[in-house]
């Protein structure tokens, strides 16, 4: 994205599935998204989803999560 009021290049899923990789020893994340933007393809794990969740939120860019949600997160993604 050149500017802020330049209209940004939309990155898409690039499949209809999410990348299971919980059996997966060698792996540092449970679940990728690959994404696609253009010719591009890549993957986003799913802790830096939540992680840019989570600053949304204290940004106040989205409402607030319920503090319930963020504690069964943090359990089930140590």
């Amino acid at each position: 994205m050149a500017n802020d009021t330049a209209e940004p290049d939309l990155a898409r899923l690039a499949r209809r599935r999410i990348i299971d990789h919980m059996d997966c020893d060698d792996c540092t994340e449970d679940y990728v998204f690959l994404m696609r933007q253009g010719d591009r393809e890549f993957g986003i794990g799913l802790t830096t989803v939540l992680a840019a969740l989570a600053f949304a939120e204290r940004e106040k860019a989205i409402p607030p999560l319920p503090p319930e949600w963020w504690i069964g997160i943090n359990r089930r993604y140590r």
